[in-house]
């Protein structure tokens, strides 16, 4: 959950650990003898914000920041009735007018930082709203002017805009033993599964452009299968049926056959984080080829190896495609071995067969490892030295939590 500026989680607990501060500075303050005429912080420009919702629990709020110590002290230990907090800042729909028109109606509480109101109802997003605060009102006045200021939320979309940018993998030609894809958006969606919105369809009949759908393909599981963003979501074939030799395989084989066409559809009724629709639906067509059901062997990667005192990226070229997100987190750079991951710029290339690291600094000449954590996957499920396919657990060698590849740079 994401931190919202000028706003605590729990503000009781927050005023109850400001309190026992300034008892603990009075303290000091009288020990050191200094008496009470040491000068107070005056306060600064007072400047009034709108802070949308951090979450369900987190409404959306606005606050008032640039008061003093002092005066966020004595405003804590005023308790204002309802009556005179709106006489120091008052809430209302922009554009209404009149002393018939009522304010918006809400809670007013003191945090580490800004007197912040709380509406009872939620803001509108997209309406304007004007917050009048008058500083002459505080407990300890100031004799400065009304402080104006229209805030809004952003408005809620209210046309369909969210679209399918790609799928992985996006290759022509995919192993028939693929075992999961990713589709991504063009923005965050709703947290609907992709079971009813995402079909596979074999292309039969004799122009080879007739659908029919292959039931039974994706593993139906409800779980949470959307990136922390809710921009990627993965969808799994069933395992049982992809899995060579067990009883789902056997009954029904796999849902892909090599030399068959396929595609893959979204259908636009999926909705995004504002509920509404894709703007549009997705198709993607592909032949499936040959199983790919070997391990991955790092000793096959070629690499690209940049020049001493450039930032030119090193490309590592696998033998066939990897796990597009796996990818992305399980490869980094070191320089020796047991060193932290140097900082730079990643990027897949050439449909997931091609990984780029760009460094943030010069490269400097010596010697360097390629990592790769073990939870490294292709598409097919297979990791390094062991396929998905194998049965065979007779090998109860512990796995490494990394394998390197040395290179060198001059």
């Amino acid at each position: 959950m994401r931190e919202v500026p000028g706003f605590h989680k729990r503000p009781g607990v927050h005023r109850v650990r400001w309190s026992l501060r300034l008892a603990l500075a009075a303290l000091l303050f009288s020990v050191a003898g200094c008496g009470s005429s040491e000068p107070q912080p005056a306060g600064g420009a007072l400047r009034i914000s709108i802070h949308p919702a951090a979450s369900r629990v987190l409404p959306a709020f606005i606050d008032v920041t640039g008061f003093s110590a002092r005066e966020l002290s004595s405003l804590r230990n005023a308790h204002l009735d309802d009556a005179a907090w709106e006489a120091l800042m008052t809430v209302k729909v922009d554009g209404a007018s009149g002393p018939d028109v009522p304010a918006v109606r809400g809670k007013y509480a003191i945090t580490g930082n800004a007197l912040t109101f709380t509406p009872l109802f939620p803001l509108d997003p997209g309406r304007s709203y004007r917050v009048t605060l008058d500083p002459s009102r505080l407990p300890s006045p100031r004799q400065t002017a009304v402080v104006n200021e229209v805030v809004a939320l952003p408005a809620v979309a209210t046309q369909p805009s969210t679209v399918v940018t790609t799928m992985h993998p996006a290759s022509d030609v995919v192993p028939e033993n693929l075992l999961r894809i990713y589709i991504e958006f063009s923005a965050a969606m709703g947290s609907h599964s992709g079971l009813d919105f995402v079909k596979l369809f074999e292309r039969t009949g004799t122009d080879g452009k007739t659908d029919r759908e292959v039931t039974g393909a994706w593993l139906p599981v409800d779980a949470n299968l959307w990136s922390r963003d809710h921009t990627r979501y993965t969808l799994y074939f069933d395992p049982g049926r992809v899995k060579a030799g067990i009883f789902p395989n056997r009954q029904q084989g796999r849902p892909l056959v090599a030399g068959h066409r396929y595609a893959i559809t979204v259908d636009p009724g999926w909705t995004d984080a504002n509920s509404l629709p894709l703007k549009t639906g997705y198709r993607y067509e592909f032949r499936a080829g040959p199983a790919i059901d070997a391990p991955i062997t790092m000793s096959d990667w070629k690499l690209s190896v940049p020049a001493a005192g450039t930032r030119d990226p090193i490309s590592v070229t696998f033998k066939w495609a990897l796990d597009h997100a796996v990818m992305m987190r399980a490869l980094t750079i070191e320089k020796g071995e047991g060193t932290s991951a140097l900082d730079g710029d990643v990027e897949a290339e050439a449909n997931d067969t091609r990984w780029i690291f760009r460094p943030a600094t010069v490269w400097t000449a010596g010697e360097y490892h390629l990592v790769a954590q073990s939870y490294l996957e292709d598409p097919q499920g297979n990791r390094i030295g062991r396929a998905f396919e194998v049965f065979d657990t007779a090998d109860n060698a512990p796995t490494p939590d990394a394998f390197r590849l040395a290179f060198t740079v001059k």
